[in-house]
């Protein structure tokens, strides 16, 4: 028992010895007994490769660009919008029957931008078009109900309110002094990723991005994605000079070339919601002629910066003006016109009532005529434009335009082709296959004119096709769809 006893101390004396030795050795390393400092006193302390003091301008930068995306990344919402998918109901019934119940709402999501400190919201309409409901969510995390006040289908922009306090707004900034190579942020939620900001420059201004818009659009390379639609392009002050709208993609992603709505557009339709409770369209009233040199020297004008007036309509603002076919628009409002969508972006962002100056060319003389913009939808005397009156549809049997049957233009014909507000002329109905036209025109294009001459009814498209002689060509001005275009039927 004795040596049992004396075994067992001098076990306990080589253990303590053991420790104490290890102690000793931790406190002569420096190292904390968990060794978390391992790993950071063994590496040698690494200089950065170029210091601060050597780069101060890109420093000075890098500082600068995290500066404006802290400060605007609190103003820009995720927005998911509920939608019920659209289901067979036969297939409701067999659900229902079997006891799966309803098909549950899809939520789609997008990006929107606080612009005021009462809870306003742009967006773009396509993010929460048909939904059944609309959640907000704040940079901090917070889920709101989204109230829809209204919405414009032309500029494909939509208003929302939400109600919470302490909202940080952006400003909006005047998209007409945004320059082509400026420095731009594209923040948003790409992917349902919220915070996301990406940097880029404004590539070109006044592309057409989208036939059935009013409005044209500024191009980025700003990285944009699905999900970044809605949210704001910001510039380097934190003012919000569009509102991204969509991208040009082969894959889906991004591929350098995005379009965003200017905030001019964005704030007038802002504007008006707020005031009217919908958006109302000027209207000018006439149709416009593309124009190219060749088209411009042709007819005698000095360039073809400009709009060359093809057709008035009646009883429109322009007709009251005396504005008629062969004016060349020069100037809108005191500005100068680039072109026939110059003109009509001009149009669209006048107010109504408004009274704007029309320079004009006319048989080689300056004109100033004062117009009068009102309603589209009304005439200049403000009563509704009547709605036409249906014709039997005409068939051409010979000529250049035989074997085209043409029908006249209805309200539900130009929604289906989605053609322009306020188009005249007549809608290919049937094109024969032996016909010259047969390749060249086709079911929903709208003939405004043939050979210089207007056709606003078949009765006159067929008057005009019986005038032509059997070897002389058709020159049509056509409309298909928002694309306008001349097309040539040689017999």
């Amino acid at each position: 028992m004795k040596s049992f006893l004396q075994f067992l101390l001098f076990v306990l004396i080589i253990t303590m010895a053991l420790a104490g030795l290890y102690a000793w050795k931790s406190g002569q390393s420096g190292l904390p007994r968990d060794g978390s400092a391992a790993i950071e006193s063994v590496l040698p302390k690494v200089k950065p490769a170029v210091g601060a003091a050597h780069i101060p301008g890109l420093t000075a930068l890098n500082d600068e660009l995290g500066r404006v995306a802290e400060a605007v990344i609190p103003s820009v919402v995720s927005i998911s919008a509920l939608k019920n998918p659209a289901v067979d109901p036969r297939e409701e019934l067999i659900r229902q029957y079997f006891g799966f119940g309803r098909r549950q709402p899809i939520a789609e999501t997008g990006s929107g931008v606080i612009v005021s400190e009462e809870g306003h919201i742009i967006t773009n309409l396509h993010v929460i078009d048909g939904a059944a409901e609309v959640l907000v969510t704040l940079s901090g995390g917070q889920s709101l109900p989204g109230k829809v006040l209204g919405a414009d289908p032309g500029s494909d922009i939509a208003i929302l309110k939400i109600d919470a306090p302490g909202l940080r707004p952006l400003g909006l900034a005047d998209s007409e002094k945004v320059r082509v190579g400026q420095l731009v942020f594209a923040i948003g939620a790409p992917y349902g990723l919220q915070e996301s900001v990406t940097m880029g420059i404004i590539s070109a201004r006044d592309r057409v991005a989208s036939s059935e818009s009013v409005n044209e659009f500024f191009q980025t390379d700003a990285p944009i994605n699905p999900g970044n639609s809605g949210g704001p392009l910001v510039n380097i002050h934190g003012e919000v000079v569009a509102i991204n709208n969509s991208i040009k993609s082969e894959s889906g992603g991004n591929q350098g070339v995005a379009f965003s709505i200017p905030s001019n557009t964005a704030k007038r339709v802002l504007e008006q919601i707020l005031a009217h409770g919908r958006v109302l369209r000027p209207y000018l009233g006439v149709v416009m002629l593309p124009l190219d040199a060749g088209t411009a020297r042709r007819l005698g004008l000095p360039d073809d910066r400009g709009a060359l007036i093809d057709a008035v309509f009646a009883d429109s603002p322009a007709a009251l003006a005396g504005l008629r076919r062969g004016d060349f628009i020069v100037k809108f409002d005191g500005r100068e016109i680039g072109g026939y969508r110059d003109l009509r972006k001009r149009v669209s962002e006048a107010n109504v009532g408004q009274q704007a100056e029309v320079e004009i060319l006319r048989e080689g003389q300056t004109v100033k005529v004062p117009v009068t913009i009102v309603e589209q939808g009304q005439t200049a005397a403000g009563a509704l434009a009547p709605s036409p009156v249906p014709v039997v549809p005409q068939v051409v049997r010979n000529g250049a335009l035989s074997g085209v049957t043409v029908r006249p233009v209805t309200p539900q014909l130009a929604a289906r082709y989605r053609l322009p507000d306020g188009i005249q002329g007549v809608m290919v109905q049937l094109v024969d296959p032996g016909s010259p036209a047969a390749g060249w025109l086709q079911p929903g294009d709208v003939i405004e004119q043939v050979n210089d001459d207007p056709v606003a009814t078949p009765e006159e498209f067929a008057a005009a096709a019986a005038a032509l002689p059997p070897d002389q060509r058709a020159v049509l001005l056509l409309s298909r769809g928002r694309v306008r275009s001349f097309e040539v039927i040689t017999p």
